[in-house]
């Protein structure tokens, strides 16, 4: 009788460790996937506040108004357009379109009449540029000529430095990764916040403290400092995209540069607005 009894407290002890564990394991799982969901909440924040900017809600605008119909995706490649000077609808980025637009002004022109002040639209073009006068909000035409002002990197900095800094972005592929002038948000997924952090954006900051951090990252593809942070290496690693390491291809000259040019960006904000315009200096550190 007494064994009968012993092995009955065995088994009930037993009954209530097994009991104890599963109801610890639930706890644990209900934990993780609450911090998970409070996870995927910031994330959905951080890109909320990402694509907040002028230029983000400007590339919206033009999706939405029908631009990248003619100008091509992003407005970085016009379709043919028989009869027009070029033969192509413009595309923002360079080309014919640069003949005629420089400042906030003149893209605001374009977007409103179909052709800048002074200059009468195209009679041979078959393709004929549109007029929005009255189809868009003020907020959206700010948005809107912000986004084409960034792509066509029109009101550029003025600097020798951060004119060759810019240029050196561009022969090295950064605005691929970084979006036209830097302030792009491109999808990135697994990495922390899921996007390639923009030059303009508060992550910025997060990133890169200061110069010296900023060689380290386009030299080695991260900095000192992400290096001795075991949860930062492992977004890095399993990101898709990452930052190149260019070594040597990066000279001294070439960092200096580059470093004149982001803080241009960073302190010049694009807003399409006459009168404060992409020259319209303020802090975003």
């Amino acid at each position: 009788m007494a064994d009968c009894i012993y092995v009955n407290r065995l088994y009930t002890v037993g009954a209530m460790t097994k009991r104890s564990a599963l109801l610890s394991l639930l706890v644990f799982a209900l934990a993780a996937e609450s911090a998970l969901l409070g996870f995927l909440a910031l994330r959905v924040r951080w890109q909320g506040a990402a694509g907040a900017t002028p230029v983000q809600r400007g590339r919206k605008v033009a999706e939405r108004m029908g631009c990248f119909g003619c100008h091509g995706s992003g407005g970085e490649r016009g379709i043919p357009n028989p009869g027009a000077q070029g033969e192509t609808v413009p595309e923002w980025s360079g080309g014919t379109w640069m003949m005629w637009n420089d400042k906030e002004e003149d893209t605001r022109a374009w977007i409103l009449d179909g052709h800048p002040a002074g200059r009468k639209p195209d009679e041979a073009a078959l393709l004929r540029m549109p007029a929005y006068r009255g189809l868009l909000s003020e907020r959206d035409l700010a948005d809107l000529t912000a986004y084409v002002q960034t792509v066509s990197a029109a009101g550029g900095p003025d600097d020798p430095k951060e004119i060759e800094g810019m240029n050196r972005a561009q022969a090295l592929g950064c605005f691929g990764c970084h979006g036209p002038e830097g302030r792009g948000l491109t999808q990135n997924p697994r990495s922390f916040k899921g996007y390639v952090p923009p030059w303009d954006g508060a992550d910025f900051t997060e990133l890169v403290a200061n110069e010296a951090e900023f060689r380290q990252w386009v030299r080695n593809g991260t900095s000192n400092r992400m290096k001795q942070n075991p949860a930062a290496l492992v977004f890095l690693k399993r990101q898709p995209i990452r930052m190149p390491a260019f070594g040597p291809k990066a000279t001294e000259a070439d960092l200096a540069a580059l470093w004149a040019y982001v803080q241009w960006v960073r302190t010049h904000p694009r807003t399409g607005v006459p009168g404060g315009g992409s020259h319209a200096s303020r802090s975003l550190g």
